[in-house]
């Protein structure tokens, strides 16, 4: 850019004929002078020399629009906005054919949000210079900036008319009408440039999946299917159209039906994690496990095909949580992570996972391994308390619940559960105050919160303070069923009320969601199976709880004599 202006006023000074150069005036030689000192201060930086210097020649030569440009140029630079401006403005005015004056022009007025203003200058330059293109699609964009969209929509028609439909033009007024909520002309664009090039096979698979996103499944599968007359391989119209048109007449089939997309190596991972969203969606609300070991081996064949990639790991990982199997869950979030480690929310989950299943030296060993990716979230810190309890670490639990409480920020139920937290561990220090205090404030900060009621719970248990326990262990347990923590903290309190029955049923619940691999669960329904004269099932569950716990010689007592 400087040696473009040096350039450009080395032409406007010296305009005259190489004949008539002998003939300069003493003036005419000192403003050449005083240019080239203007343009040395401004290569040393020296811009306010400069300016003063181009204010002076532009007092002796107000006409010469090079010097008018090349002052407010340098005014912009500083700052001085307004009075650039000015000048700039006065320069497309000397120098109208000059078409750089206001383009420069015309970015300071995006700049400054001056967009009608910068609209105008385009629609001069267009009127200059109506044969590039370049220019239009600029004063459509000041237009559109301007809230102007009727008049930008009439420059890309006018273009249009110049050099014929393409795809640039076609997605700028696709996107224009769908910004105003026009989907039927934001449809009729896509569908203009499908009609107009039908052997763009890109353009086709453009208006399929627009029709995709506005939920006409029965137009996009046309398209899809004039797609595959033309090209009987292309792997996302297989895809689309595998299963049938009428997906919820048979979910397995349909499934089945995609294994021969899924093994296609061209056909993009989005596009077939697209496809099986929808099922790990509906395993998650009701766990139906043939659904998701229909799902599974689809995530079995991208396992191999993509092995490099994160998504079908995370996808399986899903599948098997939700459908009731959380080792297996687990194992898949490892391999997750092995391929993508900077993904949160699968460390959420496997930690979620470790949680649910008792492993206390797996949920602390992840908790640090997270920490190291993502120092800051208090989730994982809390997580990390949790272990560090379970395993009598009380005072690193209380470092690390004090973290999560200062990095939980606005996130009252995350901070209301630190709380609670930091209640338990302080009841098994055995300072009374303290944990009444800290439960205290974390019901105050979030009284429904299941997880400070469930912790609550215990500790109201702990006291044998058994109304308010089961009070507060309602509460969780209607938040949320199925947390096995919450349904084990319930039985407990049930079992010290006598109520065998509604224990057990508690137990199985637990159970199911990941209580099966707790010594202590286990330990339990071997208790209430015992009151309930189910002695041959209360020894099955005291022995396995026996394998997980190890040497115990409660439970040894226990299995030997066939009684509490």
């Amino acid at each position: 850019m400087i040696r473009y202006s040096l350039l450009l006023l080395l032409l406007a000074v010296l305009s005259c004929p190489v004949v008539a150069q002998e003939r300069f005036s003493e003036a005419e030689v000192n403003q050449e002078k005083m240019f080239i000192e203007a343009n040395r201060e401004k290569l040393l930086g020296h811009f306010d020399k400069a300016i003063t210097i181009l204010r002076e020649l532009h007092r002796q030569q107000g006409d010469n629009a090079a010097i008018t440009y090349e002052l407010g140029r340098l005014l912009q630079a500083e700052g001085q906005l307004e009075e650039a401006i000015r000048y700039l403005q006065l320069a497309t005015t000397l120098d109208p054919a000059n078409e750089w004056y206001p383009k420069f022009l015309a970015d300071i007025y995006q700049q400054e949000g001056r967009n009608a203003e910068g609209a105008a200058l385009y629609e001069k330059l267009v009127q200059n210079s109506p044969n590039d293109e370049f220019l239009y699609f600029r004063w459509a964009y000041f237009l559109v900036r301007a809230q102007q969209v009727d008049k930008a929509l009439k420059v890309y028609d006018e273009l249009e008319k110049r050099v014929g439909l393409n795809e640039e033009i076609a997605r700028r007024k696709h996107t224009l009408y769908l910004g105003m909520g026009d989907t039927k002309r934001a449809s009729r664009e896509l569908e203009r440039l499908a009609e107009a090039f039908p052997t763009a096979i890109a353009y086709q698979h453009l208006l399929a999946d627009f029709y995709e996103s506005q939920g006409d499944t029965a137009a996009a599968r046309k398209v899809y299917e004039r797609i595959i007359s033309q090209n009987p391989s292309d792997p996302q119209a297989q895809l689309a159209l595998a299963g049938g048109s009428n997906v919820q007449n048979d979910e397995l089939r349909y499934l089945a039906d995609l294994q021969p997309a899924f093994e296609r190596s061209d056909v993009p991972i989005d596009q077939k994690i697209s496809k099986l969203y929808p099922f790990i969606t509906k395993v998650a609300a009701t766990g139906d496990r043939e659904l998701a070991d229909a799902a599974l081996l689809l995530t079995q064949i991208m396992e191999v095909i993509h092995s490099n990639e994160a998504k079908p790991f995370a996808a399986a990982g899903d599948l098997y949580y939700h459908s009731g199997r959380p080792q297996e869950a687990i194992a898949k979030y490892r391999e997750t992570l092995e391929r993508d480690e900077n993904v949160f929310p699968v460390w959420e989950q496997l930690l979620v996972s470790l949680y649910e299943t008792g492993d206390t030296k797996g949920l602390y060993q992840t908790a640090n391994a997270a920490l190291d990716v993502f120092p800051n979230r208090a989730i994982i810190q809390y997580y990390l308390a949790i272990a560090a309890i379970q395993q009598g670490n009380y005072t690193e639990a209380l470092d690390a619940i004090s973290l999560a409480e200062l990095m939980s920020g606005r996130d009252p139920e995350l901070l209301s559960a630190a709380k609670a937290l930091a209640g338990e561990v302080y009841s098994y220090q055995k300072k009374a105050a303290d944990a009444a205090a800290a439960f205290a404030k974390a019901l105050t900060l979030a009284p429904r919160s299941p997880e400070v009621n469930y912790r609550y719970s215990q500790y109201m248990l702990a006291q044998n303070q058994l109304p308010a326990a089961k009070n507060a262990a309602r509460i969780a347990v209607d938040a949320a069923s199925d947390n096995p923590y919450y349904a084990y903290g319930m039985a407990r309190i049930l079992y010290e009320e006598k109520a065998y029955d509604q224990a057990e049923q508690q137990l199985a619940e637990a159970r199911k969601n990941g209580a099966r691999y707790w010594a202590s669960a286990l330990e339990l329904s071997g208790d209430v199976q015992f009151q309930l004269n189910q002695v041959e099932k209360a020894v099955e569950y005291w022995q396995q709880a026996k394998v997980l716990a190890g040497a115990n010689p409660r439970l040894d007592i226990k299995i030997t004599n066939r009684s509490l």
